[in-house]
């Protein structure tokens, strides 16, 4: 668990860069901090590893106040990804990820273990560690990051506009594939984003900010259905009810049985969003449902999703 009590930082004499904040994170949940620039999102980030020392309050991770820790050893049990990834040039894509490990002691064996085990979780081919990061393309260097970030095997992961430099095709492959990864290796995960569509998309819970301080921390569906301000509301846009529908699955909603298949065909695994669209694509009333083989198991309706 991540607790952050009244913290306040301040660079030089101006206004707080984060004011008086008060945050949980608690154990195995990711939440995302995203507001607009200069909100102090990204602050707030860095000083729960220290790369920014807090001028006020507490913040405790694991039950241990981090502020009493030694930061380089805080620092090599919180793992830290960045949106330009940050890998050594000279080094190959093994020793990248080995840097945290090789640093804490672990032998060779265990080294090289770890880092076949950690290519194949973000899927990547062990082949790739001899390479160097100058071979390898933006997105399997933001890859090659995530896994250097999970070396040590790290109970806290910090993300700071970890996908904000990928084209946003792959952004979104790169986002549904953590999320995979997070449903393998729990981790404590706080993300900082500009991006509230991936806020949604990868939070358990959002946490808005505004001037240095929280607006509103909940989840996702909460924070689309019921913004608790005039702020809240235009940040995450006039189709929250759109994105509302990115939080549900077909397979959750669909009703079960036999379906026209002259229907328009939609993934069971699909979000609603994605349903919805094709369905006024298609000029249709409903759409069949199919499972990963392609077999049609159900049915989902216009009026079924705009019920949800």
């Amino acid at each position: 668990m991540i607790v952050m009590k009244n913290v306040t930082k301040r660079f030089g004499d101006g206004a707080p860069a984060v004011d008086d904040l008060t945050l949980e994170v608690p154990d195995g949940i990711t939440v995302a901090l995203v507001g607009p620039s200069g909100c102090g999102k990204t602050t707030t980030m860095r000083m729960i590893n220290r790369l920014i020392e807090p001028t006020s309050g507490e913040i405790v991770v694991g039950g241990r106040d981090v502020r009493k820790a030694d930061p380089v050893q805080l620092r090599r049990h919180i793992g830290y990804v960045i949106q330009q990834v940050g890998l050594f040039p000279h080094m190959t894509i093994a020793q990248n990820i080995a840097s945290v490990p090789k640093l804490l002691g672990w032998d060779a064996a265990r080294i090289d273990a770890r880092n076949r085990e950690l290519m194949d979780l973000v899927g990547l081919d062990s082949a790739m560690l001899e390479r160097y990061p100058r071979q390898l393309s933006g997105g399997q260097r933001q890859r090659v990051g995530v896994a250097r970030a999970l070396a040590a095997d790290p109970p806290v992961l910090l993300m700071d506009e970890p996908f904000g430099a990928i084209d946003p095709i792959a952004r979104l492959r790169l986002q549904n594939e953590f999320r995979q990864i997070l449903a393998r290796v729990r981790k404590t995960v706080v993300l900082v984003t500009h991006d509230i569509d991936e806020a949604v998309r990868l939070g358990d819970r959002i946490a808005i900010m505004r001037d240095g301080r929280i607006v509103q921390y909940d989840t996702p569906d909460t924070i689309l259905s019921r913004p608790v301000d005039a702020f809240v509301e235009h940040f995450v846009g006039a189709d929250r009810a759109l994105k509302r529908l990115t939080l549900f699955n077909v397979a959750d909603a669909m009703e079960r049985g036999g379906a026209d298949a002259s229907l328009p065909h939609v993934d069971a695994d699909a979000d609603l969003r994605d349903a919805l669209s094709a369905i006024i694509a298609a000029k249709a009333e409903s759409a069949a449902v199919v499972d990963g083989a392609g077999t049609v198991i159900g049915t989902i309706s216009r009026d079924r999703i705009m019920s949800i």
